[in-house]
């Protein structure tokens, strides 16, 4: 796992949920409550972009099938049987960061360094 900045543009926008795109993974970046989150992008249920969601008492909604995420631990709803990733967020000074896996090509890469 590695820190990685995100971009002020982002954080400026305040936009209720965006796609970000850091270090070849893309994921949600929200705002939400006056709180930022980072979710996966993808609903585990059909799939779907959350992009196109909203959120509601402190859940990430589907915009599919309504299925509804935790923003906090990432669970489903009673009866979902599934979740969401949840990536951890560090605000320091005036600057967010995200914690993300590395890829693959990473880990080789370091492993062969």
């Amino acid at each position: 796992m590695t820190w990685h900045k995100i971009p002020h543009s982002a954080i400026d926008s305040k936009k209720a949920i965006q796609q970000i795109k850091l270090a070849g993974k893309d994921f949600c970046l929200i705002y939400h409550e006056e709180k930022w989150h980072a979710t996966s992008i993808k609903c585990p249920h059909a799939g779907a972009n959350f992009t196109g969601g909203w959120c509601e008492n402190g859940r990430l909604i589907c915009p599919y099938h309504r299925h509804s995420f935790a923003l906090g631990d990432g669970k489903g709803a009673l009866g979902q049987y599934n979740a969401i990733t949840i990536y951890r967020l560090e605000q320091k000074d005036s600057e967010l960061y995200i914690e993300l896996p590395e890829s693959i090509f990473t880990k080789l890469a370091n492993i062969f360094k």
